[in-house]
């Protein structure tokens, strides 16, 4: 919860007091400074004591045998958690004092009372959408859990687990006797009830995933000695905008940025003068396709898939008839609504990358002039990792199919031909045709509207019109604008561009306070300009890698090779910054295969990382 006091501050501090400081002094004082005061207890931390006999026992069975694990049920992680509407957007939700700050806790009963376990911690955001943990439309605590009527309901009683599947993380982390946990976590979409909160109803707004996920790790640091497992050894495992939470939480550990507002919820370790004697920094970052670098998300995205002319073959091909399912049925892909604006972004984007400093193995600056190179060598190494490992693979010259995947990607399965890359019996590529690859990429699943993320508020021409691609129409309203704004507001336009471009005309989609239209503001002018980037900030790892000291030393960061729903170079940008950070052990990111924007699809071999590095600490 975010008072009106705290959002005044980032308003008017801006960078500096809430966040966005680099640190430096301006100063000319040369006297010694007097030591901080060291900080006292936590003011919750009394009331946030872990209930070492709260718990249910459960049965599943894990590899064919019958198991009995502990359930610590919704444990609430904050001394203020967010009070619930108990209608949001999902549904009625039961639990309407924690729902969306608590965490579901499971640990087989043989491992209860071992305590040098490592902890294997999953958030949710999905979307960057809030994560509720609890029961639904009336959940009794008698009935079985299911997870139709449980949202938490990750492991469930009679529920058959297997730590030997490629897909399955939760018999894997059981059968290492890891404490399994569900993190829920506020964020876009998350609704208090009118006139709890005298600064707005939506208080999931950045960055509130964040900090609450913060706050889950801070009550395990309290409570380490009476629960299971060691919450030293931490592994946070998240998918789309739950791989952009976790790879935020390890590049930000022991940040006192967020102090204040880990303050507001009554996280551990905050004393009352807003200091802290908890880190929140953990071991291990297991993260899937991350939605991160929202600032600038729809620049890379549109040099990802323009700068190859990608959007307009593929609506050439639209019109030509060529996109089709197995049946022959024409399948809608197309997506070129706005080229105009599309090559705005795309070349923003240059001197977005340029900007970041960036290295290459070989010491060179990474700029786009190789970005695409090192993109296309990461593709290459995927596809041979594919056939070296005997997994299948739709050779050059022959069709195959792919499901549509990613949000919104279009319906149906599209059934193409493999003209872009090929290999040998050893996985050697012999050929590969980037443009061709990428047309692929964006026609197996539709590509996202311009903007792709800030698209809240942009013109009705845009927003409903038939377009003339043969793409039918195109819906802009969304993306992920709802995250940012105050807790009044629905949405705000979080970029130059989408604030610019938000032009009022598409009535249901106005938000006033926000946009050119509604304000008479431009970006440059905007006086809400320094907390939306400030809030942004506070979401994107890479102002933190190299400047955090408790950023996690273990990255595991993996993208499905035609994965849609961001731009590759997010990630790999991701990946270049942490290999260049002096207090990052080790990096091991790599493009999967015939992948989608998904996740736990490897779980074996991302479990084998998890226990090399634990080794090594060991």
């Amino acid at each position: 919860m975010f008072p009106r006091t705290l959002i005044s501050t980032c308003v008017l501090l801006a960078l500096a007091a809430c966040g966005g400081s680099d640190g430096s002094s301006t100063g000319t004082d040369t006297t010694t400074p007097t030591p901080p005061a060291a900080a006292g207890p936590g003011v919750f931390d009394s009331s946030l004591a872990f209930d070492k006999a709260g718990y249910t026992t459960i049965t599943v069975t894990l590899d064919g045998v019958s198991t009995p694990v502990r359930w610590y049920r919704e444990v609430c992680y904050v001394g203020k958690p967010m009070k619930l509407a108990p209608t949001q957007a999902a549904g009625a939700v039961d639990n309407q004092d924690c729902g969306y700050q608590n965490m579901n806790i499971f640990v087989r009963e043989a491992d209860a009372a071992k305590q040098d376990n490592p902890i294997f911690f999953n958030v949710n955001n999905s979307g960057w959408l809030a994560s509720y943990q609890g029961g639904k439309g009336g959940w009794d605590p008698a009935t079985p859990v299911t997870r139709t009527n449980y949202s938490g309901a990750d492991i469930v009683s009679g529920g058959a687990y297997v730590s030997t599947s490629d897909t399955d993380k939760i018999g894997a982390a059981l059968k290492r006797g890891f404490v399994y946990i569900n993190v829920a976590s506020r964020s876009r979409g998350a609704t208090a009830p009118a006139g709890v909160y005298e600064d707005g109803v939506y208080q999931g707004k950045a960055p509130a995933a964040i900090v609450d996920a913060k706050a889950a790790v801070r009550y395990l640091r309290l409570n380490d000695a009476a629960m299971p497992g060691d919450a030293g050894r931490i592994v946070v495992n998240g998918t789309s905008g739950g791989g952009a939470q976790s790879t935020q939480l390890g590049a930000t550990g022991n940040s006192a940025d967020y102090f204040p507002y880990l303050q507001a919820i009554g996280a551990a370790g905050i004393d009352k003068d807003g200091k802290s004697s908890i880190g929140d920094d953990v071991f291990a970052i297991v993260a899937y396709c991350p939605i991160q670098d929202m600032g600038s998300a729809d620049q890379a995205y549109e040099w990802m898939f323009n700068v190859l002319d990608t959007r307009a073959l593929v609506s050439a091909d639209q019109l030509a008839g060529k996109i089709v399912d197995a049946g022959g049925a024409p399948l809608i892909r197309a997506s070129n609504p706005d080229p105009a604006g599309s090559a705005v972004l795309m070349n923003a984007f240059e001197t977005y990358q340029a900007g970041l400093g960036l290295k290459n193995d070989d010491g060179s600056a990474l700029t786009t002039d190789n970005m695409l190179a090192a993109i296309q060598a990461e593709i290459r190494q995927a596809a041979t990792r594919q056939v070296k490992a005997g997994k299948p693979f739709v050779a050059y010259g022959a069709y195959g199919d792919a499901a549509g995947n990613g949000v919104g990607g279009g319906s149906g399965t599209l059934h193409y031909l493999n003209d872009f890359i090929g290999t040998d019996a050893g996985g050697t590529v012999t050929f590969f045709d980037m443009t061709k690859y990428m047309k692929f990429v964006a026609t197996q699943a539709r590509l996202k509207s311009v903007p792709a993320f800030d698209r809240s508020g942009q013109s009705a021409t845009a927003a409903g019109a038939v377009t003339t691609d043969g793409a039918g129409t195109v819906n802009n309203a969304g993306g992920e604008s709802n995250l940012f704004g105050n807790a009044a507001q629905v949405y705000s336009n979080f970029t130059e561009y989408g604030w610019n471009h938000n032009d009022g005309a598409n009535g249901t989609d106005r938000q006033d306070g926000v946009g050119l239209a509604s304000t008479g503001y431009s970006w440059a002018a905007n006086p809400q300009r320094a907390f939306l980037l400030n809030q942004y900030k506070m979401i994107n790892a890479l102002p933190y890698v190299g400047k955090t000291d408790g950023i996690t030393p273990h990255w595991r960061i993996r993208v499905g090779a035609r994965d849609r729903d961001t731009s590759f170079t997010v990630a790999y940008n991701l990946s270049r910054a942490l290999k260049d950070d002096p207090k990052v052990k080790d990096v091991d990111y790599a493009l999967q295969w015939d992948q989608g924007h998904a996740g736990n699809y490897d779980v074996q071999e991302a479990m084998a990382w998890v226990d090399q590095v634990l080794a090594g600490a060991d």
